[in-house]
C-alpha cells in the first residue's frame, strides 16, 4: 500500500477550512489542490519518486495483460482518454525496462559463450585475445561483407576477403574511398561510412566480453533514443487529420515496451538453446521474429484505422525506415566508442 501522507487541517491554496470530520480529506472541494504538508525532510521526497515509480498495483498487472494479449488495444484506449484503469505509458515502460535490463545485466557476460559470438573461437576467447588479433590470425580465404541491410539492397555489395580487409585495415581513413573503388564498391558518403566502421571493428583493441558489454550498452541507450524517432516515422507514414505526435509517441512506448519483454525472453532462449540445439534456436528465433511482425501488423491496424492494405504498405514503409535510421544511429555510436 502507498505510504499515507500528513494531512492539513486547512487548505494552504485557497484558505478552506476542514471540517473535524474531514480533516484527513485528500484534496481540497473547494480549489482540488492535494492535502498533505509539504514540508518534510529531503530523504522523504526520494522516497516518494521511487515509490511512485516502483510501486506496482492492480493497474500494472492489466496493463500488462493487455499490451501483451491485445495488440494496440491499450494505446487505443489511451488515446481515447481511456485512462483510469492503466498504468501511465512512461511509468509501465520503466518498469519493463528495469526487468530488461536485470535480464540483460545478468547474462550479457555469457553471450560469448552461449554462441552470440560464434565467428570467434571458443580458443581465441579463453586465451583473452582482442578483436583485432583474432582477425590478424584469421585465414586469408575467409569471406565478410562490408554494408548492412538495408544499404547492401540498393548499392554495390561484394564479398571481400580477409586479405583484402588487412589492406584496408592498413589503409589511412580519409583514402577509404580508394580501397572501395579498388574493390568494386560504391564511392558515396554511405560506404565510406561503413569501410570506416569495418577498419574499426578488425582493428579493436578489446577482448570479446568488453565487446559484448560495448554493444550491450549500445542496446540500451537504442531503446531509448528509438522511441521518439520511431514516433516522428509513425506520425508521417501514418499521418490523417487530428492525429497527434503526442498519439504516435504513446504508441512508440508501448511498442517498445512489448519488444523489450519480446528481446529479454530472446536472450533467455539464447542462453537455454544454444547448449541444446543450434536448429532449435534459429526455429525459435524466426518464431519470435514472425511474432513481433504479427503483433506490429494488428496493433497498427487497430491504433490508427486503416484499411488492412494500407496497413501493411505503411508497416513495411515504416520499418524500412526505422531500420535505415537505427542502423545509422548504431554504428555511428559504435563508431566513438570503445578502443
Amino acid at each position: 500500500m502507498p505510504r499515507k501522507k500528513l494531512k492539513q487541517h486547512s487548505c494552504a491554496n485557497c484558505g478552506f477550512e476542514f471540517s473535524a470530520n474531514r480533516e484527513h480529506t485528500n484534496f481540497c472541494p473547494n480549489c482540488g489542490q492535494e492535502n498533505h504538508n509539504p514540508r518534510f525532510p529531503l530523504i522523504h521526497y526520494g522516497y516518494e519518486l521511487l515509490e511512485g515509480l516502483l510501486h506496482f498495483d492492480t493497474k500494472f498487472l492489466y496493463s500488462l495483460k493487455v499490451l501483451l494479449l491485445q495488440p494496440g488495444q491499450i494505446t487505443y484506449d489511451y488515446i481515447n482518454n481511456i485512462r483510469g484503469r492503466y498504468t501511465p505509458p512512461f511509468k509501465l515502460f520503466i518498469f519493463i525496462s528495469i526487468f530488461a535490463l536485470i535480464v540483460i545485466g545478468i547474462f550479457e557476460k555469457k553471450l560469448a559463450e552461449s554462441g552470440y559470438f560464434g565467428a570467434y573461437s571458443k580458443e581465441a576467447i579463453e586465451k583473452n585475445l582482442t578483436i583485432g588479433e583474432m582477425f590478424d590470425q584469421s585465414a586469408d580465404s575467409t569471406e565478410d561483407q562490408i554494408l548492412v541491410a538495408p544499404f547492401s539492397w540498393i548499392m554495390s555489395n561484394p564479398k571481400t576477403t580477409n586479405l583484402e580487409l588487412r589492406e584496408l585495415k592498413r589503409t589511412a581513413s580519409d583514402s577509404v574511398g580508394f580501397w572501395l573503388e579498388k574493390y568494386g564498391f560504391d564511392n558515396n558518403l554511405f560506404s565510406r561510412f561503413f569501410a570506416l566502421h569495418k577498419k574499426l571493428r578488425i582493428s579493436r583493441q578489446m577482448t570479446v566480453p568488453e565487446v559484448t558489454l560495448m554493444v550491450s550498452g549500445i542496446f540500451k541507450w537504442l531503446f531509448l533514443i528509438m522511441i521518439p524517432v520511431n514516433a516522428f516515422t509513425l506520425l508521417a507514414i501514418f499521418y490523417r487529420k487530428k492525429l497527434l505526435y503526442y498519439d504516435t509517441l504513446i504508441y512508440s512506448i508501448h511498442f517498445t515496451s512489448f519488444f523489450l519483454i519480446l528481446y529479454s525472453t530472446l536472450l533467455l532462449t539464447i542462453m537455454w538453446l544454444s547448449k541444446v540445439s543450434v536448429i532449435l534456436l534459429i526455429v525459435m528465433m524466426c518464431i519470435y521474429l514472425i511474432l513481433l511482425f504479427v503483433y506490429l501488423l494488428f496493433s497498427l491496424k487497430k491504433v490508427f484505422a486503416f484499411t488492412w492494405i494500407g496497413t501493411v504498405t505503411r508497416m513495411l514503409i515504416s520499418c524500412l525506415i526505422t531500420i535505415t535510421v537505427f542502423q545509422l544511429i548504431h554504428y555511428t555510436i559504435s563508431l566513438y566508442s570503445g578502443r
